[in-house]
């Protein structure tokens, strides 16, 4: 059996020489580096439209400055990617307690995330990487031993993600890919001219703590939600600023769930699609995740990043399949519940040209 490291609410980060990069490549001159920390993508660099090389994922040059990042960058977010409200959940009648790191509400299963493990590297090849984690019964407050793997692989024009985990009771389990994109190059400038299309006709407005309001998703019908064809994201934040609305104005831009299909159903299907204006590189996404988050990064302040740059608000979007937030509390919506025995996956594929 394979071996995963085990860590338990007392071990946030293991010693720093445990932290590792990988460098993996694959055709048409597309390289990635990942870290061990956090199961973290680090970069990925690909020839332009002009065939100039350009790294398109946010983040740090040393692998090390990670341990002090809150910003999630290029991480593996678990057990539950985004926010349980109050905190709290109950699950086969039983009411569990977490760390309410976000207000009254837990976010991103921090403080002591995926994020800030290292994992154990499981497995490397030329074009692939795989990381493995034994997360204990009660880690971050959650019940059932959960042991989960992320293979990072590039293959022709892409990249894909492939999470795996076993538990040994029924658990909650909801993870996700935190990377922020930028199209036109990390440290370019904001992704505001960057079009968008998300293939979604409904949206989940949040409270001010960005918890879904209660009801059905409503209608992108009329509203900057719409991106049900290609659309630069700031000509939707303009139409939306002068409309006053007030669900841009809680986010500074978007922290939205928007469900693709409505249904728990597994298969890879269009989640979003992303065209960097001025460097022509377009990023599709494919994922087989109920939801997609798309998080334009408005709550980035000067944060430290490569090559001497410095990340500001809208400076990357993230793209974050998985469950509605506060899925585990809602009856309207999948819910991100692994029965014990059956195996947790998350096939994500990025098409890049």
């Amino acid at each position: 059996m394979e071996q995963w490291r085990t860590t338990d609410d007392h071990e946030l980060v293991t010693s720093s020489n445990d932290i590792r990069t990988v460098t993996i490549a694959g055709s048409n001159g597309m390289t990635a580096r990942l870290t061990n920390h956090g199961a973290r993508l680090m970069s990925l660099t690909m020839p332009d439209g002009n065939g100039k090389p350009v790294d398109v994922v946010l983040g740090k040059d040393d692998p090390h400055d990670y341990a002090t990042d809150d910003t999630l960058m290029g991480a593996i977010v678990g057990r539950n990617a985004n926010r349980i409200q109050g905190a709290r959940f109950t699950l086969d009648g039983r009411e569990y307690q977490l760390t309410a790191n976000e207000g009254a509400n837990s976010n991103h299963s921090q403080p002591n995330g995926y994020e800030h493990r290292n994992w154990t590297i499981l497995e490397t090849g030329d074009s692939f990487v795989r990381f493995g984690l034994d997360s204990p019964d009660m880690d971050q407050g959650f019940p059932g031993r959960f042991r989960v793997s992320v293979r990072y692989a590039l293959i022709e024009q892409g990249l894909t993600i492939t999470v795996r985990g076993v538990c040994n009771a029924t658990i909650v389990a909801n993870l996700t890919t935190h990377t922020y994109w930028n199209l036109n190059g990390e440290g370019s400038g904001d992704i505001l001219g960057h079009q968008l299309h998300i293939p979604a006709d409904r949206f989940y407005s949040t409270d001010e703590q960005f918890i879904p309001l209660p009801g059905p998703a409503g209608r992108v019908d009329g509203t900057p939600m719409d991106f049900r064809r290609l659309v630069s994201i700031g000509e939707r934040l303009r139409v939306g600023a002068l409309k006053d609305d007030q669900q841009l104005a809680i986010a500074r831009g978007y922290n939205h769930a928007f469900p693709i299909d409505g249904t728990a159903e597994r298969r890879l299907k269009l989640m979003a699609e992303a065209v960097g204006e001025r460097s022509g590189v377009r990023m599709t996404m494919y994922a087989d995740a109920p939801t997609v988050l798309l998080y334009t990064a408005g709550f980035l302040d000067d944060v430290p990043g490569k090559n001497g740059h410095r990340y500001g608000p809208s400076a990357g979007l993230c793209l974050e399949p998985g469950f509605v937030p506060n899925a585990i509390n809602r009856t309207d919506c999948p819910r991100p519940v692994l029965p014990a025995g059956q195996e947790y996956q998350l096939n994500i594929l990025y098409r890049f040209g």
